[in-house]
């Protein structure tokens, strides 16, 4: 019979820098006030009458943040003068081996995965293995958020087949460093590390099963690029990218593929589960992905408030805290979700062991107990009646193609502009068809009215294209000529198949 593996050991490290809202008020006083005058027109709440029932799950709870600059965020950590990746890592390492009482001689093999370190190349593996005296092997791994939980299923394979004894796995996130401060993506990222080391624990105890999916339909979510710091070291830029919205469009999909394939695979039900650790990379991911799967959201924990964005160290810190707060006790069932764009989904079924912690971090000093209390969004129901009478007498596809061709570009732009001015509680005569899109929507508003365009007219439409210079009118005319070239293929099959058909 398989031995028993799984988590011996955990600990976090965090940087001494924790910045609030108040650093970017100010510092970037001019940004927040233009930020703000966009958002202040949004609703607090939205509906989505869009066929696509998993993305609306998406939409509902985003909704209620769509007039927060902060999306959520209250707090996020970041790296201080003499902190880097390597410093965070060296002291979440040194604390998961005391915990689990193994010395740096008895170590058998270090993994590490270093999300976006300070040197353009490979990871800190070697880095840290040499501060920390190590005599055993160690490499790098890397799948964007989801490293920590591909880390462990290599851990415990390796563990299981008799190759290790015992596997330090290590995983640091810094986020700060490579945003710009002034691109709004960086109030949402955070820098930490933490660290577990993988073991063979009581009989029936470990890792149960693991069910991992690859997310190529996220890739192109973020893009990435060499440039200078201000000492003019080379490092690394992350922006939003042009295929950003496929992040809500498969979340739902994701998270029930991975966890319901996983606790069959280890014979339990979501039921019986008694705490959900999920990937918090926004503020309401976890109630999507508590929706998603119909559970109790006292059955999981939301650390966003307090840390942001912290990539692969979010499974690593939500199972710390947890266990730190009672949530989880030896032997509890506990099911470990995460996702990384352009990498993997995974979710790991474990039954939880005797499992040592390292050191508590600071404190927040801002973060309320009502801000990490996760609650499903509800419904404005005066908006969702404007919503409804607008999307009900909006144009479907065969409408808008039955019209002179002459007068399709104004029969769009008008519903266009309907709609937008309904989500936005505003008159049409508010609303340019002129003016840029960007001066109306964020990338959350606009992920919503692209949405109801490809629900409606059944065509896809980039999500560059409400961004720029962009406008209602150019989009109109983007839209129709996708509905011309999209009814020109139909026609052609069509045509093919009653050819095939007197043959």
């Amino acid at each position: 019979m398989d031995s028993a593996v799984g988590i011996r050991s955990l600990a976090v490290s965090f940087p001494g820098i924790i910045h609030t809202k108040n650093y970017w008020l100010q510092k970037f006083p001019e940004l927040i006030d233009k930020v703000n005058s966009r958002r202040s027109r949004l609703p607090r709440s939205t509906v989505s009458t869009s066929d696509n029932l998993d993305l609306n799950i998406w939409s509902q709870e985003v909704a209620p943040y769509l007039s927060d600059p902060f999306r959520g965020n209250v707090e996020r950590r970041v790296l201080g003068q003499d902190e880097s990746s390597l410093t965070l890592e060296y002291r979440t390492a040194k604390e998961a081996l005391e915990a689990a009482e193994i010395s740096p001689e008895d170590l058998e093999l270090l993994i590490v995965a270093s999300f976006c370190p300070e040197q353009i190349g490979p990871g800190n593996a070697c880095y840290l293995a040499h501060q920390l005296g190590l005599l055993c092997p160690a490499w790098n791994l890397e799948s964007t958020c989801s490293s920590a939980l591909i880390a462990l299923q290599n851990a415990s394979a390796l563990i299981q087949t008799g190759t290790y004894r015992n596997v330090l796995v290590v995983v640091s996130h810094i986020g700060s460093k490579t945003v710009d401060e002034e691109d709004t993506l960086s109030w949402s990222m955070g820098d930490g590390a933490g660290a577990f080391v993988v073991d063979t624990l009581k009989p029936n105890q470990g890792v149960l099963s693991t069910k991992i999916v690859h997310t190529a339909a996220t890739r192109g979510a973020y893009s990435y690029e060499i440039t200078t710091n201000t000492q003019g070291q080379p490092q690394i830029l992350t922006r939003t990218g042009e295929n950003a919205s496929a992040l809500a469009e498969t979340a739902v999909d994701f998270v029930r593929i991975c966890c319901k394939e996983a606790i069959a695979a280890a014979g339990v039900t979501l039921d019986q589960i008694d705490f959900f650790a999920f990937n918090t990379p926004t503020a309401w991911y976890a109630s999507v992905c508590t929706r998603a799967l119909g559970i109790d959201p006292e059955r999981t924990i939301n650390l966003y408030p307090r840390y942001a964005n912290i990539g692969p160290v979010l499974p690593i810190a939500n199972l710390y805290h947890a266990a730190q707060s009672g949530k989880i006790r030896e032997n509890d069932l506990v099911l470990v979700y995460t996702i990384g764009a352009a990498a993997t989904a995974a979710a790991t079924v474990m039954r939880w062991g005797d499992v040592k912690l390292g050191e508590t971090p600071a404190p927040p000093v801002s973060v309320t107990l009502k801000d990490e209390k996760i609650q499903h969004a509800t419904i404005n129901s005066s908006l969702a009646e404007k919503l409804v009478a607008v999307e009900t007498s909006s144009l479907s596809r065969e409408k808008l193609l039955a019209a002179k061709p002459e007068e399709r570009q104004q029969l769009l732009e008008t519903s266009l502009l309907q709609w937008l001015a309904a989500s936005m509680q505003l008159s049409d005569s508010d609303l340019n068809p002129q003016q840029r899109l960007s001066s109306y929507l964020d990338s959350l508003m606009a992920l919503t009215f692209k949405n109801r365009i490809e629900t409606d007219l059944a065509i896809r439409v980039p999500i560059e294209k409400f961004f720029g210079e962009n406008n209602i009118a150019q989009l109109a005319e983007r839209v129709l000529n996708q509905l011309a070239l999209a009814n020109l293929i139909a026609s052609a099959n069509e045509d093919e198949e009653r050819e095939k058909l007197s043959l």
